[in-house]
């Protein structure tokens, strides 16, 4: 893959992503989704980030946001191992269960879908995200990989 510039800026200097997908989603209550495809749309409720971090529950993660009542960019991408790190604020790392190889991001209401990423496979993914802290509007780096104990 070819580097990518998403948003003005290139995300990716070292390494480069199986995949990535990005646009922009609108929030309104300081949190949005990390949905998988296939799964039960209730593990959203039990993914509400608490204190600033991801949090996940079986095939949703949540990620808090400052900004609310506004659009937001999210870069999505899939590695094949463990990714390089991101810029800005870490937001944490957790695992997300990918049942049908899709994740989409949607906002609180589920209304509204973000961008929608193809896995190479079904099963767990790990999950670190990253907040573009000095950038407005906000802007989201969500890096997934195959777990290597799935």
């Amino acid at each position: 893959m070819e580097s990518v510039t998403v948003f003005g800026e290139n995300l990716f200097p070292d390494r480069q992503p199986w995949d990535v997908v990005f646009d922009t989603l609108k929030v309104s209550h300081s949190e949005f989704w990390v949905l998988a495809e296939g799964g039960d749309h209730g593990d959203l409720e039990s993914a509400i980030p608490q204190e600033g971090v991801v949090s996940a529950h079986g095939t949703a993660v949540g990620v808090p946001t400052r900004a609310s009542r506004t659009r937001i960019g999210i870069a999505l991408s899939v590695w094949g191992e463990t990714p390089p790190d991101g810029r800005g604020v870490y937001l944490g790392t957790c695992r997300v269960d990918a049942p049908a190889r899709e994740l989409t991001c949607v906002n609180v209401e589920g209304r509204e879908p973000g961008p929608a990423l193809v896995l190479p496979d079904a099963g767990e993914y790990g999950v670190k995200a990253w907040r573009c802290a000095s950038e407005e509007p906000e802007r989201y780096d969500i890096r997934v990989w195959p777990c290597p104990d799935r």
